[in-house]
């Protein structure tokens, strides 16, 4: 494929204008745990936001399809409706033996309720330049305390759906009142041994059977709580359940008892989550905490080993092997890879083409594949040098990170781009879009299904056929700041009203 429009900034980087090819991209993450490789997980399971090995990769996945069928791929299955984004967050949807889980945190406008105008709404920094900083603080004071004055307004749910993986069927929500929050809590559990962990609005901790929803345990973690949210997920290894809730805290993964807490002020954090090692002496958790630095501790005790200036902040940090992989929300502290042990940890290099504020990279093989602001990069894992670099032709990505399978980078954007992990060129294999029936097929397709070469040529038409377009496909598609789960050649994603699952696998003559 060839590649004609380059950014002079980056040498070997190209734009990838979609609209050459298939369809145009938009959109935007989020967050995620790990979990020991220890634990049960079967080849097929995603038991976790980031995989059952906690780096996005499914390296048990069978054949996938390289292409789109030539008119469109329905889903396999589309869940029952299911609230997102501000009315239910971004949490994102995992796989355990043949179940599928998400949780959702929604709320809903009181019946007698009229929410007033707020007086202090959010600022974004292009705003605020008349502020100073005392007076800024002031006003977001005010602001805070005026969303949590609107807060009581609506009633609040916090939901727990199980699906059969097979047909999207329900088998049980666990469905219980809950709280405000400043923004909407979007976790993602984590299924380890037949239970499943996530953390509530609230700092409560819950663990639940995950075969039937009924609860094993409930902690109200210790510290204060007002209006904060926490997208952090658990990491569970050698029987204790780590969390970055404030702070780092430890659990007993069987009781919910505390084990121990790490220092607020050295392992504070909200939203990045971290993830377990299988190092040579056993499980060890490393964890992006605030300030800028990477830990390794011992899961039971919280003792740190090891710390790290890697710069990151709320992705995922990514282990393979000997090597840890972490990514700043700036080009200046980049992609970094170190190499790693119990004791201690090298930095190797820093590329400084890419930076997101939370997506998290994807290893295959001996290069990684990261997203940050519209940029897409292939490095290399010995190096750090661009095997290859693009700009997506896309809004303002953000938060939803990669996932990999069958030599394969899948990035889900308002629609479901596949790529061949390659360090060859960038080689985009399927870019598709998803209807308001959940069907996924190219842009263009769609452009001729509504025929919109004619109502262009209308008057007004293309203001008509723009808007369209929207209603049946551009307001449809992934819910932005969620990722995927990868399952037996499934992809299964959070749609903007439900999930839906397709089937990628070759079929067999």
């Amino acid at each position: 494929m060839s590649q004609t429009l380059r950014d002079s900034t980056m040498p070997g980087c190209t734009t990838w204008n979609s609209n050459r090819y298939q369809p145009l991209w938009q959109g935007c993450l989020v967050m995620a745990c790990c979990m020991s490789g220890m634990q049960w997980a079967s080849a097929a399971d995603w038991n976790q936001w980031r995989g059952a090995q906690g780096n996005g990769h499914d390296s048990s996945a069978p054949a996938m399809v390289d292409v789109l069928p030539a008119e469109w791929m329905k889903p396999l299955w589309i869940s029952e409706e299911i609230p997102a984004g501000r009315a239910g967050g971004w949490g994102s949807p995992v796989v355990a033996e043949g179940k599928v889980y998400l949780f959702v945190h929604s709320r809903e406008l009181k019946g007698d309720k009229e929410l007033p105008a707020a007086k202090y709404p959010w600022l974004p920094p292009d705003k605020r330049g008349h502020l100073s900083d005392e007076q800024y603080k002031e006003y977001e004071k005010n602001r805070r305390d005026e969303d949590f004055m609107r807060g009581t307004f609506y009633n609040f749910q916090e939901t727990i759906f199980c699906f059969d993986l097979t047909n999207g069927k329900t088998l049980w929500k666990n469905q219980r009142p809950s709280r405000y929050t400043r923004f909407v809590q979007s976790g993602t559990p984590a299924v380890v041994d037949g239970k499943l962990y996530i953390l509530m609005p609230g700092r409560i901790a819950r663990c639940l059977k995950a075969d039937s929803g009924a609860e094993v345990w409930e902690k109200k973690l210790p510290g204060d709580f007002h209006d904060e949210f926490i997208m952090s997920s658990f990491a569970v290894a050698d029987g204790a359940a780590i969390i970055l809730a404030g702070h780092l805290y430890g659990l007993d993964a069987n009781s919910g008892e505390v084990l121990w807490q790490g220092d607020p002020k050295t392992t504070s954090g909200t939203h990045s989550s971290p993830v377990v090692w299988n190092s040579n002496r056993g499980p060890l958790v490393v964890a992006n905490v605030g300030g800028g630095s990477t830990v390794c501790l011992e899961p039971k005790t919280g003792r740190e080993l090891w710390r790290v200036d890697s710069e990151a902040n709320l992705s995922t940090p990514v282990v393979v092997g000997e090597q840890l992989i972490t990514l700043g929300d700036s080009r200046k502290k980049g992609l970094r890879c170190y190499n790693i042990s119990p004791e201690k940890a090298e930095h190797q290099w820093t590329y400084t083409g890419v930076a997101d504020k939370g997506s998290s990279p994807v290893v295959v093989g001996q290069h990684v594949y990261a997203q940050g602001e519209q940029r897409l990069a292939c490095v290399s894992l010995e190096s750090g040098q661009a095997a290859w670099s693009i700009l997506l032709d896309i809004g303002r990505p953000q938060y939803t990170s990669l996932a990999s399978a069958d030599g394969k980078v899948f990035y889900t954007c308002e629609g479901i781009l596949s790529f061949a992990a390659s360090s060859e060129d960038f080689r985009p294999l399927m870019e598709g879009k998803i209807n308001a029936a959940g069907l996924l097929a190219t842009k263009d397709h769609f452009r001729r299904l509504l025929d919109l070469d004619k109502v262009e040529r209308e008057a007004d038409g293309q203001q008509k056929a723009l808007k369209l377009y929207q209603q049946q496909v551009g307001s449809h598609g992934p819910l932005e700041c969620a990722s995927p789960a990868l399952s037996g050649g499934k992809l299964i994603v959070r749609l903007k009203n439900g999930l839906a699952c397709y089937d990628f696998t070759v079929t067999k003559p």
